[in-house]
């Protein structure tokens, strides 16, 4: 027994030793990387954000249905594609994202958040039934979090209907029409 007890005296003195060291070294930080014991600091977490807006009206077609936001106010991690209007997930783990649109007058809007060709959420403004809805301009939206893998791909969709033109409004200085998105954090 008075053996084990010294055996486990030294691991412990030894361990301190390495924490010790650790400590100095990283000014008061234990580091898992450079001596396996203790905590460390959270690894550089990655950083994905994008917020994204649309400058001009845009109808539902059956050429286009994809909105293409052609003012980026940010694109932290690159993922947003202002060419395509897509943003593909650099990293996977749990993404929140929020999208707005404002109808236009006397029309219809049905907008969808799309990841990988499946609608996940919409947000839809409408004229009201018969003649007795609101004509006017009204703004639509909704946000969602959802798991994201590695390579998924999200983007907002202007659906076409050939009974019912969908319609928004934007304007280059107000920007009424959004898209934004951001890494809540990694899935382990």
């Amino acid at each position: 027994m008075a053996r084990l007890s010294g055996l486990v005296a030294v691991v412990i003195v030894s361990s301190l030793a390495v924490i010790s060291e650790c400590q100095l070294t990283h000014q008061g930080t234990t580091c898992v990387q450079c001596c396996g014991i203790g905590t460390s600091a959270s690894p550089e977490r990655p950083k994905v954000a994008f917020s994204v807006a649309k400058t001009e009206h845009m109808s539902s077609s059956s050429s286009q249905t994809i909105i293409i936001y052609d003012h980026v106010f940010t694109n932290v991690g690159n993922g947003y594609n202002a060419q395509t209007g897509i943003f593909t997930c650099p990293v996977s783990g749990y993404y929140y994202f929020a999208f707005h649109a404002l109808k236009y007058y006397n029309k219809n809007l049905h907008i969808q958040l799309t990841k990988n060709n499946e609608q996940v959420i919409a947000a839809h403004s409408g004229l009201g039934r018969g003649t007795s809805g609101p004509a006017e301009l009204q703004e639509t939206g909704n946000d969602v979090i959802i798991p994201c893998d590695e390579g998924d791909q999200v983007w907002i969709k202007l659906p076409y209907s050939a009974d019912n033109t969908y319609m928004f409004h934007s304007h280059p200085a107000h920007r009424y029409t959004s898209f934004s998105g951001y890494l809540i954090f990694t899935a382990d």
